[in-house]
């Protein structure tokens, strides 16, 4: 299982800055790379995973099944750091995940494990997402648009090794191209997690 350490920016946007970077980001980098996203969250009943500031995410990606944890790190400026566990799994998953035991069926980090013991773990629920991406250089530019089923979220999320030179970069082209956004200090997990009760069902 992969390991590395996550460093990226989240700007917010409205739905009309959004469509008008696309057509920029497309103008000024060429055609987006399109990826239609469906992400399910697990945990224990407990929220052992939550508490201790980490999720465990099945996100079905076009025709490819990833598994991915996540721990939050701190955070400097505006950037979100994360430390991420990801491997690709076979896509037929997908499909089963709901008619068992979950920890049967994907691989875990040792660092999963030693939160949740023996529990099992429970779906939570998720979220679809709409990614137009970009790399440029050494980042990777995340156009999203995330239907948390009670509401729609759009931003540009920019993975980057520096994230001050990102921001100051990014930050002027946006301005130059009268294109507004918001810091965002919320992950989607953590909006998604927020958004709970106001979800069908869950009253």
């Amino acid at each position: 299982m992969d390991r590395h350490t996550e460093v990226e920016l989240k700007w917010g946007l409205d739905a009309a800055a959004y469509a008008l970077l696309a057509q920029r980001l497309e103008s000024l980098l060429g055609p987006a790379r399109v990826l239609a996203q469906d992400n399910r969250f697990f945990d224990t009943a407990d929220h052992r995973l939550r508490t201790k500031r980490m999720n465990l995410r099945l996100r079905r990606e076009n025709e490819r099944l990833l598994l991915t944890c996540k721990r939050r790190e701190r955070s400097e400026g505006e950037a979100h750091r994360h430390a991420e566990w990801e491997e690709w799994l076979d896509p037929t998953l997908w499909e089963r995940i709901g008619s068992g035991d979950v920890r049967s069926l994907i691989p875990l980090p040792d660092e999963v494990v030693a939160v949740i013991g023996e529990a099992p773990l429970i779906d939570n629920g998720g979220f679809a997402n709409l990614r137009r991406e970009h790399r440029h250089q050494d980042e990777l530019l995340c156009l999203d648009r995330t239907d948390f089923g009670v509401r729609v979220d759009h931003e540009l999320e920019i993975e980057t090794s520096d994230p001050d030179a990102s921001a100051c970069t990014w930050g002027v082209r946006l301005k130059e191209w009268r294109i507004g956004f918001q810091r965002r200090s919320e992950t989607k997990f953590a909006r998604f997690v927020a958004l709970e009760s106001q979800r069908p069902g869950m009253a």
